[in-house]
């Protein structure tokens, strides 16, 4: 989570100055090392994300994510830092181009607010009654072609 964005997004969910500056202190200068065997990394510094397993980090994601797109044609589902996007239609089509709709959105979305997408942790599967031989044209998300799955684990 870009630190900048968090902080433009509670000034305009208009959260008390003295909050703010609690939050900034909390999030900055924030630094890890890396201990492999017997042997310690240099020190390097935390320049986004939250703490994980902090109480605050749920609540500040929250905020951070409350802009997701949004559109009548696609639901939206989330659970902690994953997220489903699902739509319905008629046609198989019909569907693909929602879901494509949806995913430009939230690209564009992702590149405003500094989030990182892994693509190869994304997956697309097509829930339909009876059988289909139709190939399923593809969907893409920053520039990668997403492949259509069975089910995903």
């Amino acid at each position: 989570m870009w630190h900048n964005g968090l902080i433009y997004k509670l000034i305009k969910f208009k959260i008390p100055n003295y909050l703010i500056v609690i939050l900034i202190n909390y999030l900055r200068n924030r630094t890890f090392r890396v201990k492999l065997n017997h042997t310690l990394s240099d020190i390097g510094s935390i320049k986004a994300g939250t703490p994980q397993g902090s109480i605050l980090s749920p609540l500040l994601y929250t905020i951070y994510t409350s802009d997701f797109p949004k559109t009548n044609q696609i639901m939206n589902c989330f659970f902690a830092d994953d997220t489903a996007i699902l739509a319905q239609g008629s046609t198989i089509n019909y569907v693909i181009h929602t879901l494509q709709k949806g995913l430009n959105n939230i690209e564009k979305w992702c590149t405003l607010w500094r989030v990182a997408i892994n693509t190869d942790k994304t997956h697309a599967v097509m829930f339909r009654k009876g059988t289909s031989r139709k190939e399923l044209n593809t969907l893409s998300f920053f520039d990668e072609d997403l492949t259509w799955d069975k089910e995903v684990k």
